[in-house]
């Protein structure tokens, strides 16, 4: 039986919501799964695993370099002896390779999940030195799976690979969990501090870059003053938040934007939403909140960024529109806005695709099949 440790840097984000699916998709007749992770207060925790029989090792690497955290690490993977080390994020795969080289020969095989391959879009220093540790890492994984097939193009360009190295895996959701979602439309929008009214806009997403709030914001602006019902409700914590409230005062939209925090009731956010809406600057990877958007039955407005394409057909489940063009976003959002009958038909072709392509099943087999790939056990 193949043993494999399951590896991400922070219970926040989709990283961590990826690992909780994908454990509980292998047979465990063929695969030992266990998981490290912080607990750093996110959508993830400790219990979500453990009620899996899936053993946890809590793993403090959510925050900068620490010798502590790899020394952890390597102790961890001496004693456990696990055939793979599957390292989910770039933080993941910096410490879980360095703690698996000090075991020289006898480390495991390792694979690295890129969830969005920042590293090319910080500014100059900051961009050097984080290539320069992948360059200096690389040889230590033995496969890289990306969730995009823009995320492949992308590190292939970077100068790595080789080819045979990477394979693509896009991510699958539980999509039942968000159709056909009941919800009392008074009640949900009167615990979210929506007007019943309102034609509602809705972002799920932390807080933090690569989001791009001004765009966002400012086209909502315009779309306010065109349509007074339109309100803009925001799902969501992160180092942003302040900023974002900033905007949002000198835009005049307090009254009309929610700032409803971290929830876990996203099916029911959705749910009660007429449109989904994700601004992005800057890189991407393949964003689960636009899967279950599209699952929830919902239109998709999002930025031409990363594997965002790969997900949103535009013009037939949602409008992809050029990264901070305000002019754009501003006009796809009134225009859906202004046309349900149109929103809803792309919203039902998108919840269509989201069952099509970007199941769970797949992505668990074409996982596995990474897995077998690597230690030639079926």
């Amino acid at each position: 039986m193949t043993s494999v440790l399951e590896l991400v840097a922070s219970s926040r984000g989709g990283g961590a919501v990826h690992v909780r699916e994908l454990t509980g998709l292998f047979d465990r007749t063929r695969l030992s799964v266990q998981v490290a992770m912080p607990e750093d207060g996110g959508h993830v925790a400790a219990a979500d695993f453990t009620t899996q029989g899936v053993p946890f090792h809590r793993t403090d690497i959510a925050s900068g370099p620490s010798l502590t955290a790899i020394r952890g690490l390597r102790s961890l993977l001496a004693e456990q002896r696990f055939d793979i080390l599957h390292c989910h994020g770039a933080r993941a795969a910096f410490y879980g390779r360095l703690a698996a080289a000090l075991l020289g020969r006898s480390r495991p095989t390792i694979v690295y999940s890129i969830h969005g391959f920042a590293a090319p879009h910080y500014a100059l220093p900051r961009r050097s030195a984080l290539l320069g540790i992948e360059h200096l890492l690389s040889p230590l994984t033995d496969a890289v799976i990306c969730v995009s097939a823009a995320e492949r193009g992308s590190f292939t360009e970077a100068g790595f690979g080789p080819p045979e190295k990477l394979h693509l895996v896009r991510y699958g959701i539980d999509a039942v969990r968000f159709r056909d979602v009941l919800v009392d439309q008074a009640e949900q929008r009167a615990a979210l501090s929506v007007p019943l009214g309102a034609s509602l806009v809705t972002t799920i997403c932390r807080l933090y870059r690569p989001r791009d709030f001004e765009t966002l914001l400012s086209a909502f602006a315009r779309v306010r003053a065109e349509l007074p019902t339109a309100h803009l409700l925001i799902v969501g914590d992160g180092p942003y938040r302040e900023r974002i409230e900033s905007l949002i005062e000198d835009l005049n939209l307090v009254r009309h934007v929610t700032m409803a925090g971290f929830r876990r009731d996203t099916p029911e956010v959705l749910a009660t939403s007429d449109i989904f809406v994700l601004s992005t600057a800057m890189w991407e990877g393949l964003p689960l909140t636009i899967l279950e958007a599209m699952a929830s039955g919902l239109p998709v407005v999002a930025s031409d960024v990363g594997g965002i394409r790969e997900e949103v057909v535009d013009h037939e489940t949602g409008i992809v529109v050029p990264p901070k063009d305000t002019a754009a976003l501003y006009q796809s959002l009134l225009g859906l806005l202004a046309n349900k009958g149109k929103a809803r038909a792309m919203g039902q072709r998108g919840q269509e695709r989201v069952f099509e392509y970007f199941t769970l099943e797949r992505m668990g087999r074409e996982t596995m099949a990474v897995y077998e790939g690597l230690t030639g056990q079926p």
